[in-house]
């Protein structure tokens, strides 16, 4: 019986472990869009590329379309490396969304620009590490 009760722990230990890989993180709420972000692995193995990246989530909660901008804030190896880059067009994202929509970024190249940020090589260990990034500037717009 001991054995079988240990067993359905372990069992539900790695379901519970793995069900973590997908969830993602809350990161804020403004005028009524929610950011959150999760980690997410990308495998281009025609070129040998192996990355992992933050990959953010927009859910617009409000019956309205709206225009979304904001820029980020990365460090790298413990160092903020865009803290001082003057905010403006070139770092500065924007993505529509329809009210209601749900909008994901994944290992696509087309992901918008600024819905997926750089964590680390995953096939060199020499590799920069993004020690954490903010997000800032974040503009909420009804069209």
């Amino acid at each position: 019986m001991k054995k079988a009760i240990y067993f359905l722990y372990f069992c539900l230990l790695i379901i519970s472990v793995s069900g973590q890989e997908d969830k993602y993180k809350f990161l804020l709420d403004e005028n009524g869009i929610q950011v959150f972000a999760k980690e997410l692995e990308c495998h281009d193995n025609q070129n040998g590329i192996h990355q992992q990246y933050y990959a953010l989530q927009f859910i617009n909660n409000t019956n309205e379309f709206v225009t979304i901008t904001w820029n980020i804030d990365i460090w790298m190896n413990g160092a903020c490396v865009t803290c001082n880059t003057p905010k403006n067009s070139e770092n500065t994202y924007i993505l529509q969304l329809q009210p209601e929509q749900i909008f994901e970024a994944d290992c696509n190249k087309q992901s918008p620009k600024g819905t997926k940020i750089y964590i680390r090589e995953l096939n060199n260990p020499k590799s920069s590490v993004l020690s954490k990034f903010e997000i800032v500037n974040l503009q909420v717009n009804f069209n």
